[in-house]
């Protein structure tokens, strides 16, 4: 083999290496993900009762985004002391509400 032969298996070695690791980083930080979001899902669920965490799936299916948003603001609570009961299925809609109210925009159109 040739010095540039050589050399080009090195650097391909290498890359390859790279590459392993870029991905092996990956699969961690996907499962921590995963286990973060298990341990946050166990704590809502203790935090609502059965009609709330039901709910709570169902928007989950139909608008992830919000449904974390809210797991995350109830575990906020919940840390805070400010959350010391579960909630009911009535209650989460009313938290729901808000959340939507505060996060809707006011859009007029206006015709001159």
């Amino acid at each position: 083999m040739s010095a540039e032969d050589e050399e080009l298996r090195r650097i391909q070695e290498q890359l390859q290496a790279e590459m392993l690791a870029r991905q092996r980083e990956q699969k961690e930080e996907e499962e921590r993900r995963r286990l973060e979001k298990q341990r946050i899902d166990a704590l809502v669920r203790q935090l609502l009762d059965s009609e709330a965490w039901a709910r709570l799936k169902r928007l989950e299916m139909v608008k992830p985004g919000l449904a974390d948003e809210v797991k995350v603001y109830l575990v906020q609570l919940y840390t805070s002391g400010r959350l010391t009961r579960r909630l009911s299925d009535a209650e989460l809609k009313a938290l729901l509400a808000r959340i939507a109210e505060r996060s809707s925009s006011d859009f007029r159109i206006r015709i001159m």
